[in-house]
C-alpha cells in the first residue's frame, strides 16, 4: 500500500484509506475476510462509508470468471489511485 503523500494527509491516514478500500473490495468480490479484518472495517467505519461511494461498482457474471472479475476490480482501484494523486 503506497504510503507517498497526499496533500493534506498523513501517511497514517493514507494507509487506513487504502486498506479499507482493498477490504472492501475484497469482500465485495467475494472473499471471506479475517477477524481482524472485519474488526479492522468496524473500527475504521466513518473511513468505510467514504470509500463505499468511492468503489467501482462491479458485478461477476456467470460466464465470467473470477480472476477477469478480480483483475478489473484491481485496475479500477489503479485508476482511482491515480486519479487521487492527481487531485
Amino acid at each position: 500500500m503506497n504510503r507517498e503523500g497526499a496533500p493534506g494527509k498523513s501517511p497514517e491516514e493514507m494507509y487506513v484509506q487504502q486498506k479499507v478500500r482493498v477490504l472492501l473490495m475484497l469482500r465485495k468480490m467475494g472473499s471471506n475476510l479475517t477477524a481482524s479484518e472485519e474488526e479492522f472495517l468496524r473500527t475504521y467505519a466513518g473511513v468505510v462509508n467514504s470509500q463505499l461511494s468511492q468503489l467501482p461498482q462491479h458485478s461477476i457474471d456467470q460466464g465470467e470468471s473470477i480472476d477477469q472479475g478480480a483483475e478489473d476490480v484491481v485496475m479500477a482501484f489503479s485508476r482511482s489511485e491515480t486519479e487521487d494523486r492527481r487531485q
